[in-house]
């Protein structure tokens, strides 16, 4: 992958819905950033359903081409993830993909949201195809926080070897499951890929 496509858009939303715990995704992404050669990215909390439309559109933008992985920190259930303070409005996997439509070719989503993966291989076909992206990340079952942001971190370096081609992402797939498989196994750790 050119390292000028080497970042990643991160949107999070409130975990605890608790102004007194503060709970982030952050320190992941800057521990990930400095252990690794190039890599940038952008973190937004979002609170509203404003304010997650607001930075999808952002980053569809061509000025963050480079941003090549979307990573959607929130609460989630099978097809959909939670916009907002905790378990707040919920957005549909199709009604995302409407948001989307045709503007993540060469792009992978993950959502770092429990269960959102669980669901109909079809559904995700489905906005995979409506989207563009060349694939999703994510997990099918509720995941621990701390486990999860591990393996998320080691995810995001193997995703930034290569390239966000479908060939690239069958080896994302392989090699998460020769480094990974236990944990990717017990997280329910899931990876769909386009097809064309």
């Amino acid at each position: 992958m050119r390292k000028n496509h080497r970042g990643i858009f991160c949107l999070e939303g409130d975990w605890w819905n608790d102004l007194n715990r503060s709970s982030t995704v952050k320190p992941v992404m800057k521990l990930l950033c400095q252990a690794s050669d190039g890599i940038v990215f952008v973190h937004r909390d979002v609170g509203t359903m404003e304010e997650f439309n607001h930075y999808l559109k952002k980053w569809v933008q061509r000025a963050r081409a480079k941003y090549s992985v979307l990573y959607l920190a929130f609460h989630g259930a099978p097809g959909s993830i939670y916009v907002g303070d905790g378990y707040g409005n919920e957005l549909k996997l199709d009604a995302l993909a409407d948001r989307l439509a045709g503007k993540c070719k060469g792009k992978l989503i993950h959502f770092g949201s429990c269960s959102t993966l669980d669901g109909d291989k079809r559904s995700i076909q489905r906005f995979l195809r409506i989207s563009g992206a060349t694939a999703v990340t994510g997990f099918r079952t509720d995941v621990d926080w701390l486990k999860s942001s591990a393996f998320e971190t080691l995810l995001f370096e193997i995703i930034f070897r290569g390239s966000l081609t479908l060939s690239g992402a069958s080896r994302i797939e392989r090699s998460v499951q020769d480094e990974m498989r236990g944990l990717a196994k017990q997280l329910g750790f899931r990876i769909v890929i386009r097809r064309d």
